[in-house]
């Protein structure tokens, strides 16, 4: 009983702080300059009293805004309407109906009785004896009552008496209730709330929760509006068994395409992985380092900033304490599920994986031409475990790095065309080779038709590639061949035709399928060199040798879609009848190595054939789609690796995935989620992933959701064996107004 209290009580807390919703304006009235049509089936006019006199049907229309009645006085100087009987008020998607109201459609202010208010944007229903309209932004209802609910008897809703509201300013209630089916829950005797539509500071909505491994957790947010452009959002995470978490997120907009979002956590933490002395670990990684986790904290930010002459820079901060913390805190407010929907969402890049120990933190700077383009990056790759345990760090970092590239273009309006990469890289690390490098890599196409069917195109490329090292990783005194330089061309042939068929279907949707087969072959080749001497930061430090033939048989099938009625563009003009879509590709693929063929062994057997591979897309519609790749060797005569995401779903809304990964002797792994609508109004899901190869589960997950009309609850669990967590859900959420649970 006591706990039952306790959660009615932490409900009628959430109300009171999200019951701004109520605010939606009562708009009675239209400005005093509109003009007003009159339609009855009865119309009359006093000139005494400046008074239309309307019956039957009575109809008054002023821009958005409707009176209908069976009956309406309006005086046509004061602008007063008097309306009887059958009364309906509209004011774009909201509306007021009633027995009677009286309104000034100038001063925007009026009164109903027994009447009922609907507010389109938060699916508020307000109910009262009266709902007088007092002031600009003032209401008064004597004796009311609100829900989100449809009907005359809602699941839930809030009776009081004497409510009074002022719009961005706060409203009381006298003798307030929480009822449920009418019965009433929760009594107080007077409540004050915040009744505001806009940004403004105040408490948030907070979450509650429980794990085994963090106790009891209560999450409560605190926004402040500091102004127009900026707003501040503090969090106070207490977990029973592990202290206050303290949070931040701070946001500010300075134009459209200049904004940013910075946020910090920090915990003093009473329940650590490891332990200074002497060093033990119980983390959740399956590696051998430490972990001293007392002091934990993450900072994070993305800014985006235009800047003159049409430059554009972007900025992304990513630092951690240790290797387990967005793991333990994946969910919640400012948790990293959190974090990265919203940089997503505002950002359109997220956050690295929540299990990668090296983040990335970049500032980009950027410029984009019809035909080129300008990349200036400096990135910074913090290690860690390697800074957390004091190791040397061997992590390359980019000091700069700047890129200028050109697109495929012609060249100078004949046959041939172009494109260019080039760029410039200061490589520094703490320990390691550090030093400098330029490289240009230019490519010159000359596509043409041969025999009238056949796509060839030969290529050239010139690759040069300077070096300047500062420091070697060995380091020998006696070396002084600090600069180094490096030529490679390439040589590429590209050989394709296609030829297809069109199959008559004569469905009520699809009427034709084009079926198009395009074979082809690509040679490559890039001719030795010695490049040992040459010092290795990544990629392109080294280019490998190659004489290479892939041959590859790719399959569309093109599907015709009718369209039941003809779109038109914005300009009026018809559109296609028709309408083309991607339904299936399917690609088989083999290289042959010219050098392995040659001479080159592998364990003392040419085996100049790579695997076979085949590609899978399939698109039918909204409802099945599959991804799907395999490799299989012609030598072993077993499959290599194959992975394939199946993703379903109806027009019930059920949807369900499968993720299968397999690759000999690494992996092999299965990842299913199903979402399914048992019966209106209850769904279930369930989540489950597992390590084939190792024969463990790794995450399983399994909820319910009852979701009526106007409110839902959730009750979940969730068994993460790699965090070694179980965590159980249940939260009740009354639609308009907010929820509680976690």
């Amino acid at each position: 009983m006591a706990f039952r209290t306790y959660l009615w009580a932490i409900i009628l807390v959430v109300m009171i702080w999200t019951w701004s919703a109520l605010a939606g304006p009562l708009s009675l009235g239209g400005e005093p300059d509109f003009r007003y049509n009159i339609k009855a089936d009865t119309l009359s006019y006093d000139d005494a009293t400046k008074t239309y006199q309307a019956s039957g049907h009575a109809t008054i229309t002023s821009g958005n805004k409707s009176l209908h009645a069976d009956a309406v006085d309006f005086n046509d100087e004061t602008k007063e309407a008097n309306a009887r009987g059958n009364v309906r008020f509209f004011s774009g998607k909201d509306w007021v109906t009633g027995a009677r109201i009286e309104v000034n459609l100038g001063a925007n202010t009026g009164t109903v009785h027994n009447g009922t208010l609907f507010i389109y944007e938060s699916h508020f229903y307000v109910r009262g004896d009266e709902i007088q309209k007092t002031g600009e932004d003032s209401y008064y209802i004597k004796d009311g009552r609100f829900t989100t609910c449809e009907g005359d008897s809602p699941d839930w809703e809030i009776t009081g008496k004497d409510l009074k509201v002022t719009i961005e300013g706060y409203g009381t209630v006298k003798h307030a209730a929480f009822r449920a089916k009418s019965i009433p829950v929760l009594y107080a005797p007077f409540l004050i709330f915040p009744a505001k539509t806009k940004r403004q500071s105040g408490l948030l909505v907070p979450q509650f929760g429980y794990s085994d491994r963090n106790g009891f957790e209560y999450n409560q947010p605190l926004f402040w509006a500091i102004n127009e452009s900026s707003d501040l959002t503090l969090y106070e995470h207490y977990m029973s068994q592990r202290g206050f978490k303290h949070g931040l997120e701070y946001r500010y907009v300075l134009a459209p395409q200049s904004h940013g979002t910075v946020m910090y956590d920090f915990l003093y933490d009473r329940n650590t992985d490891g332990l200074p002395a002497p060093q033990e670990s119980e983390g959740f990684g399956a590696d051998d380092e430490n972990r001293i986790n007392r002091k934990r904290w993450w900072f994070r930010a993305k800014t985006n900033q235009e800047l003159p002459a049409e430059f554009k820079a972007k900025l992304d901060l990513d630092l951690v304490s240790d290797q387990d913390y967005l793991r333990e805190f994946k969910t919640g407010y400012s948790g990293y599920s959190d974090s990265d929907r919203c940089f997503l969402e505002e950002f359109g890049r997220g956050i690295e994986d929540d299990t990668e120990t090296v983040r990335l933190n970049q500032l980009n700077l950027n410029r984009i031409w019809d035909q080129y383009s300008l990349n200036a990056d400096m990135r910074w790759y913090d290690n860690v475990i390697a800074r957390q345990n004091n190791d040397p760090d061997t992590t390359l970092q980019m000091l700069p790095e700047i890129a200028f590239a050109g697109s495929r273009q012609d060249l100078y309006d004949t046959s041939f065309y172009f494109d260019l990469d080039s760029s410039y890289d200061y490589f520094w690390r703490d320990c390691g080779t550090k030093g400098h490098r330029a490289d240009v890599y230019a490519r010159l196409y000359y596509p043409v038709t041969l025999l009238r069917h056949l796509d060839f195109e030969p290529s050239f490329g010139v690759r040069e590639t300077v070096w300047l090292a500062e420091k070697y990783e060995n380091e020998d005194p006696e070396k002084k061949d600090r600069f180094q330089a490096r030529n490679i061309f390439y040589l590429k042939a590209d050989l394709s035709t296609e030829f297809s068929r069109v199959f008559d279907v004569n469905g009520q949707t699809v009427d034709k399928i084009k079926h198009a087969v395009r074979p082809q072959v690509v040679f490559e080749y890039v001719p030795v060199q010695d490049q040992e001497d040459f010092p290795y930061f990544e990629g392109i430090d080294r280019i490998e040798e190659k004489n290479l033939v892939t041959y590859s048989v790719t399959n569309y099938f093109t599907t015709r879609k009718v369209r039941r009625r003809n779109l038109r563009t914005d300009q009026q003009e018809p559109s296609s009848d028709y309408l083309y879509e991607d339904l299936c590709r399917i690609k088989f693929l083999q290289s042959y190595d010219i050098r392995e063929a040659r001479g080159h062994k592998n364990g003392g057997k040419k085996r100049p054939f790579s695997d076979i591979r085949c590609e899978v897309e399939f698109r039918l519609s909204d409802y099945v789609d599959l991804d799907a790749d395999a490799a299989w060797s012609p030598y072993d005569g077993k499959f290599s690796g194959y992975n394939a995401m199946l993703n379903l779903a109806n027009d019930r809304g059920d949807r369900a995935s499968v993720d299968y990964v397999y690759a000999r002797d690494r992996t092999k792994s299965i990842l299913t989620e199903v979402y399914v609508n048992l019966f209106d109004p209850v769904s279930a899901y369930c989540k489950y992933e597992r390590d084939l190869r190792a024969g463990q589960t790794i995450e399983t997950v399994v909820g319910f959701k009852y979701e009526p009309q106007c409110w839902s609850l959730s009750v979940g669990f969730r068994n993460d064996r790699a965090m070694d967590s179980r965590e159980y859900l249940v939260e009740i959420s009354l639609h308009g107004l907010g929820k509680v649970g976690g």
